[in-house]
């Protein structure tokens, strides 16, 4: 959860921070910079923006890799390349994010799910092994919980969706963020949230995510992104997964960074990540768990190689042939 603006200007204050990107000409999200040229399909009247590493010898079904809540396909870089060396692999901007359309839509993971499945029908995949980061872990979890003849794997980098609130917990999450809450943020808080909260590693890609998220604040895309927040907010809180966790059937690996600041939520959870992880893994049936030193919620990018070698070795170990 981004810190409050007083906090972040008071921040800001001390050290000096100045802004750098504030003043630079806008950023349209075609134009974000990604691993591999962005196609795009129609999946249900809306435009879906994708990268796709192409056909691979090695016989095993396609990975299809979700992103986060207010970030997108760009926040892969590290892993898909690598990831892509022995089979194909798919990332897409979902819908209202990145270089996606932006519809007047739920935005709820139910409504992701759907989308996902949609794009897999729309690009010729059966059945894959689903990706997701945060937000997309639980839009992961809920096409394999809705959808589990095309799942294959799952592999959830620090998932939402195992950590509950209570309700008034998640009545204050809603309405705090509301449909403008993310065009409110300045160039100071952003970098505050994504040095102290996002990333535990600030290198050059997550400068350059912050200096996307700044330069495209005020074009009608992000505003676009800005509803799309809130409503995806409000519908993770709405449509829980944590009770249904133990439907799961596919093989599931799980990875949480140790040093992850934004599960759980330091405000009306507190405590350790590593009991939110062992809380996913005792209720997805035989699921396996990582846990990587000194990561943060971003953890395929904090600890890039880690996170690549445990879903490498995971992929290989429970792929075609393998015993299930």
């Amino acid at each position: 959860m981004p810190m409050h603006p007083v906090t972040a200007s008071f921040f800001a204050a001390l050290t000096g921070c100045a802004t750098r990107y504030a003043g630079l000409p806008e950023l349209q999200p075609a134009e974000f910079q990604t691993p591999l040229p962005v196609q795009h399909v129609t999946v249900d009247g809306v435009d879906v923006a994708y990268m796709d590493s192409g056909e691979h010898g090695q016989a095993d079904v396609p990975v299809v890799m979700l992103h986060g809540l207010s970030s997108s396909m760009g926040y892969w870089a590290h892993n898909l390349p690598e990831l892509a060396r022995d089979r194909r692999v798919l990332a897409i901007d979902l819908p209202g994010y990145g270089a996606s359309g932006r519809p007047d839509a739920p935005y709820t993971p139910p409504w992701y799910a759907d989308t996902v499945i949609g794009f897999l029908d729309a690009v010729g995949i059966g059945r894959a092994v689903v990706v997701g980061h945060s937000m997309g872990g639980q839009v992961a979890l809920t096409v394999a919980l809705d959808h589990p003849d095309r799942v294959d794997r799952l592999v959830l980098a620090a998932p939402a969706g195992i950590e509950t609130f209570p309700p008034g917990a998640a009545a204050w999450m809603k309405q705090h963020w509301h449909e403008g809450r993310a065009l409110e943020a300045s160039e100071d808080a952003l970098r505050l949230t994504f040095e102290t909260l996002v990333f535990n590693r600030m290198d050059a890609h997550a400068e350059r995510l912050l200096e996307e998220r700044v330069r495209t604040r005020d074009t009608a895309a992000f505003r676009g992104t800005s509803v799309a927040v809130s409503r995806s907010v409000a519908g993770m809180l709405d449509h829980p997964v944590f009770p249904r966790l133990g439907e799961v059937r596919a093989p599931t690996l799980i990875v949480y960074g140790t040093d992850d600041r934004m599960i759980p939520n330091p405000v009306f959870t507190g405590g350790r990540t590593l009991r939110i992880a062992e809380q996913g893994r005792d209720a997805i049936p035989g699921a396996e768990l990582v846990m990587l030193p000194g990561a943060g919620h971003t953890v395929m990018h904090d600890d890039p190689a880690g996170f690549n070698r445990a879903v490498i070795t995971f992929l290989d170990r429970t792929g075609p042939g393998a015993v299930r």
